[in-house]
């Protein structure tokens, strides 16, 4: 049978090699057959490849905010450390930065969530707002980290108006040189109006309850109390009062997904003591968890 070129067509001579027409190969070529060591270097390479990649990825998950924090403008906040080893911010060191800001809440968390709103609930803004019925928030107040503490988590919240947010900074500091620290704080436009209403409807539905049982400190023992939930130094008194901040802080932390996160032994109760002339308010647990009641203490460790 007469052979043809598969390139051009043209009529080959017995036994050609090529196309004397198209000088096209006209020979059936085989793959060449890698040698075994050549393939394994090569799946190991790609193993290396492939895990080196993954080690990146997850770098990069680790190095980056939350996923569900509201992303935005990033500002780079510069704060100075005391002779103390502390660092202290206030509204106006922030205000420098962020001129529109009416109050800010700053203090260590050991909240992990990406929801912004947990940070909300927990934060002294939102017990300040539920406390006045949305009169007043923060203010003037501030806070401080030290510098000394390894893996100190911050959070800071900034608010232009009572239930808005615009700018949070959730995480570690970075240290940038020899006693300066620096924040990077994220720009948001976030209202939470809603929050801060569902918070105050569950809590006038369940704070009476929660306050119900007064146990005097000389009581704890003999009441079977393991745990604690430390309220604010805000207390004027012996007497609870409806509008003291620290009776949603304190609800809240006890309704909170993880209670348990919130509470101390007992025994370390004489280091949350008030400042002078303040009251503080403890819910006690047993050792279950379950709530036992309440105390109210003064700087010095008495009771109310």
């Amino acid at each position: 049978m007469e052979q043809r070129c598969p390139h051009c067509g043209t009529s080959l001579p017995e036994g050609a090699s090529f196309c004397p027409h198209c000088a096209q190969s006209v020979r059936a070529r085989e793959a060449p057959k890698i040698p075994f060591c050549l393939r394994r270097k090569r799946l190991i390479l790609a193993l290396i490849l492939l895990l080196a990649a993954a080690a990146a990825g997850g770098w990069l998950l680790l190095s980056r905010p939350p996923a569900g924090l509201p992303a935005g403008k990033i500002t780079p906040v510069l704060l100075e450390e005391g002779a103390d080893g502390k660092v202290t911010v206030t509204p106006d060191l922030l205000r420098e930065y962020f001129p529109m800001l009416t109050g800010i809440n700053f203090s260590t968390t050991a909240q992990t969530s990406d929801n912004l709103d947990d940070y909300l609930i927990e934060n002294y803004q939102m017990a300040a707002l539920v406390a006045s019925r949305g009169a007043y928030g923060t203010d003037e107040e501030w806070g401080q980290f030290d510098t000394r503490s390894s893996g100190t988590r911050l959070c800071l919240l900034i608010f232009d108006r009572n239930t808005h947010l615009m700018g949070y900074f959730i995480g570690e500091p970075l240290h940038v040189a020899e006693g300066q620290w620096q924040l990077d704080v994220v720009s948001c436009d976030y209202d939470f109006t809603r929050l801060y209403e569902e918070q105050l409807a569950a809590f006038e539905a369940g704070w009476e309850e929660t306050f119900s049982v007064y146990i005097p400190p000389e009581d704890l023992e003999e009441a079977g109390a393991v745990w604690f939930i430390s309220g604010y130094n805000t207390g004027k008194g012996p007497v609870l009062r409806e509008d003291d901040a620290q009776l949603y802080h304190l609800w809240a932390m006890l309704n909170s997904p993880e209670p348990e996160r919130q509470c101390r032994e007992i025994q370390r109760l004489e280091e949350f003591l008030p400042n002078e002339g303040r009251w503080r308010c403890y819910l006690l647990l047993d050792r279950d968890y379950n709530l036992l009641g309440y105390t109210m203490l003064d700087f010095q460790g008495n009771g109310g």
